[in-house]
């Protein structure tokens, strides 16, 4: 069979840290290998917001995997994602032979926001009228 272009996208649990996301994303590149393929490119996007909540969590680290191999090793990397309790999500695409490889992605990395950071002033004189 011959080898095809994938990506896979992973979301790791937040409580593992950075230390944590970037050994299991070293865990899932020694199963790529394994598996027979290449890893031509791997991105760490950081601690990302997820747009719902994912097994009780707002956050995960996201992993971006760029690789070549058969479908049957797609598969058993699929299944043995599956099996990992710190991954909370995956998703596998095929890419077209001649796509461009993925531009770097900055890890974005927002600052929390507490409630000091609201100005206290600025809701002052609200609700004060009297009709």
């Amino acid at each position: 069979m011959a080898d095809r272009r994938y990506e896979t996208l992973v979301l790791i649990h937040p409580d593992l840290g950075e230390p944590g996301s970037k050994e299991l994303a070293e865990r899932v590149k020694k199963l790529i290998e394994d598996q027979g393929g290449t890893v031509t490119q791997v991105q760490d996007w950081g601690v990302r917001e997820l747009a719902y909540l994912i097994a009780k969590q707002r956050r995960a680290f996201y992993v971006l995997f760029e690789y070549r191999g058969t479908p049957k090793a797609l598969l058993e990397i699929e299944r043995n994602l599956k099996l990992m309790d710190r991954v909370l999500r995956f998703v596998s695409v095929r890419q077209a032979e001649n796509a461009p490889p993925a531009p770097p992605r900055p890890a974005a990395r927002r600052p929390e926001r507490d409630e000091a950071d609201f100005d206290a002033g600025e809701f002052e004189g609200m609700g004060d009228e009297v009709s």
